[in-house]
């Protein structure tokens, strides 16, 4: 059997072909061995066609993980710039989605392609998987005849966004793991060993120290009430993630983050990158500058970011430059200011921008790359206080008890 493939080079060069196989597989055992990557393989006499028709319901209420969005934008630019028609390409992305929901968010955008709406209209019946910079680059792509390179540049600020979400998770694991760790330890050793040795210490009446009654008090507790506690901490975190949530109080943790030390740098850092991004790619891409902002308002995370940055769109509307709009030194430093005013001056506003992104995103990747040997000394102080306290607790009686005998 004949199949058609595209495929990329390590540079990113694309290629498109046939090759003679028996399986699909063989052609992409065959395409790697060619040191190429496969984006599509399909049979040549097979005629690009969607499956059977699947109920959208309220499209708005679908939510994918951010790496399906990257290989959405990737590999829809990739297929375009190979010569696929928009439909062809939105059918090999459907046959290459891994979740049913992705397939149902492309077969969704090709129906309303194929009617007639603009694919920035398809992509806006998805709030929560399209942000404001997608839909906004696609339709500038769109109307400019640029749409190949927009995806380009969408599907590489998806994948900084990635990057820096999964190392500040991964930096966040350890000590969580070690806090859990020191807990259940803890709980295991007062509630199971503990009590076994004070029982054996009453039968012979001894008086026990006052650190191992406080732990054996606190052992009887959870014997008797460890599930109400359990219930109630469920109950707290539940009840915590949605007033996190609520509009009165969202504003105020916002604003906290960017005000403790180590978070402070954290978050003002990720925002930071993930502004100075968007902007340099939308102003790139031919989108006006005020039209940048306010789309870029909608990607960042941050409330106090998205509040200057409304600012700073009405001084623009106002006739200021965008060095003068930013007021707050809190959320756009001086030097980052410094950096947007010299472009602004240049004429190469959205270099400048691109300049400070990564600038941004490198000071995220070394802060989450030390953010361990930060915390490392804390955790090792909260463990050695919490076992020692149960070592003295257990080895107390201990001592007391051969120091009677030594005295009888």
């Amino acid at each position: 059997m004949k199949y058609q493939y595209i495929a990329t080079t390590r540079s990113g060069e694309v290629r498109q072909g046939s090759f003679e196989a028996d399986s699909a597989e063989k052609v992409k055992a065959h395409l790697r061995e060619q040191q190429l990557l496969p984006i599509s393989v399909q049979e040549k006499k097979k005629k690009f066609h969607l499956k059977k028709r699947v109920d959208m319901g309220r499209p708005g209420r679908f939510k994918v993980p951010l790496l399906d969005r990257v290989i959405f934008a990737r590999h829809l630019s990739i297929m375009l710039r190979a010569g696929l028609s928009l439909a062809e390409a939105l059918d090999v992305l459907f046959d290459q989605a891994q979740s049913d929901k992705m397939k149902k968010i492309v077969k969704d955008i090709r129906e309303h392609v194929l009617n007639g709406k603009t694919l920035a209209a398809a992509l806006e019946r998805f709030p929560k998987v399209f942000a404001g910079i997608f839909v906004g680059m696609v339709k500038v792509g769109e109307s400019s005849g640029t749409l190949e390179r927009n995806l380009e540049y969408i599907a590489s600020q998806l994948e900084r966004d990635y990057e820096l979400r999964r190392q500040v998770r991964s930096a966040m694991m350890y000590p969580v793991i070690v806090l859990s760790a020191t807990v259940v330890l803890g709980v295991v050793l007062s509630v199971f060993i503990l009590p076994k040795l004070v029982r054996m210490f009453e039968s012979f009446r001894m008086e026990l120290p006052t650190m191992t009654k406080a732990f054996l008090d606190l052992a009887n507790f959870l014997v008797d009430y460890g599930w109400y506690v359990l219930g109630g901490g469920v109950v707290l975190i539940v009840f915590f993630s949605f007033i996190v949530r609520a509009p009165a109080v969202k504003p105020v943790l916002h604003k906290l983050t960017l005000h403790i030390p180590i978070l402070r740098r954290l978050s003002g850092g990720l925002n930071l990158a993930r502004m100075t991004r968007a902007l340099s790619i939308l102003l790139k891409s031919g989108v006006p500058i005020t039209e940048s902002i306010s789309i870029t308002a909608r990607v960042v995370n941050n409330i106090c970011f998205q509040r200057e940055l409304q600012g700073a769109l009405k001084a623009l509307q106002q006739g200021r430059s965008l060095a003068s709009a930013f007021t707050n030194e809190t959320y756009v430093p001086k030097m980052a200011n410094r950096m947007i005013s010299v472009g602004e001056k240049s004429g190469h506003l959205e270099e400048s921008l691109a300049y400070l992104a990564s600038f941004y995103e490198e000071e995220v990747n070394n802060i989450t790359k030390n953010l361990s040997n930060i915390i490392e000394p804390i955790l090792l102080v909260i463990i050695g206080v919490v076992l020692g306290l149960l070592a003295v607790a257990i080895i107390s009686p201990i001592y007391q008890f051969t120091g009677s005998l030594g005295a009888q």
